[in-house]
């Protein structure tokens, strides 16, 4: 077993200990009513449609499907390299990746009382931070191609409007803790956010109603991930290209 693997089984194994809710949120409307205080204290954006910042948190909570639809193209492939959990187009998501984030996360939880909060575990988690970090790559890539930039003055901006919103920076580790974001991730988690802000209200612009803009921009990183393809470690499940997301195994019926 090399490093990378033992460290993400050590990350799996601690996480068990953890204060958790029984059971995971059985789809994204579920997650999103959940999960709703925290996206407001991570969001400054107050006239941000919902279904925005709902569709974020609940990618980075670690949304479960555990059914995919008839007739769904599936891509899944065997990694040549165990260093590599994913491919979106010429970019990978590797199991460092995975790995720190969980660590991250895992570490981050001992300093905060986590009662009560809707946190991620085990294999969830780990699934969580890997589309976390893919749908990352796709908003990135579906503003490209649409020509939005964000800046780093963009993202401290927000960052800073954030910790003014939770009160002060002694805050922000609680707030990070409840929404499921390590710290190192939290200037890509606000890249993303402001990515998927501004492809909303370019759509909006384009005559797409706010409250249809979230499935719009779900169906923009779709054809987004179908023109570049993504590959998934199949330990983790399937890529649903309808919801641009990486779906759970279906669970092993009772015998």
């Amino acid at each position: 077993m090399d490093s990378n693997e033992s460290s993400t089984e050590n990350a799996e194994n601690a996480e068990n200990t953890d204060h958790a809710t029984d059971s995971a949120p059985e789809s994204v409307d579920e997650i999103a009513v959940n999960e709703e205080i925290t996206i407001a204290d991570l969001s400054s954006n107050e006239s941000e449609a919902p279904s925005s910042r709902n569709r974020l948190v609940a990618i980075i909570a670690g949304v479960v499907v555990v059914a995919v639809a008839v007739g769904l193209t599936l891509a899944v492939t065997v990694f040549k390299s165990p260093a590599v959990e994913a491919h979106v187009g010429k970019d990978v998501v590797t199991v460092k990746d995975v790995t720190n984030s969980v660590n991250e996360i895992l570490a981050e939880r001992k300093g905060v009382d986590t009662t009560g909060m809707q946190i991620a575990t085990g294999a969830q988690l780990s699934l969580a931070e890997l589309n976390f970090h893919l749908i990352s790559y796709l908003l990135a890539d579906t503003a490209a191609a649409n020509n939005i930039k964000i800046t780093d003055g963009d993202v401290t901006g927000r960052k800073a409007a954030i910790i003014s919103q939770v009160g002060s920076p002694s805050k922000l580790p609680q707030a990070l803790v409840a929404a499921n974001i390590a710290s190192e991730d939290l200037d890509l988690y606000i890249r993303s956010l402001l990515y998927d802000e501004q492809l909303a209200t370019l759509l909006e612009k384009s005559g797409v109603s706010q409250a249809n803009a979230g499935t719009a921009l779900e169906q923009e990183v779709a054809a987004e991930a179908a023109k570049v393809g993504v590959k998934v470690n199949s330990k983790y499940g399937t890529w649903d290209s309808t919801q641009a997301i990486v779906a759970a195994p279906a669970a092993a019926p009772a015998k």
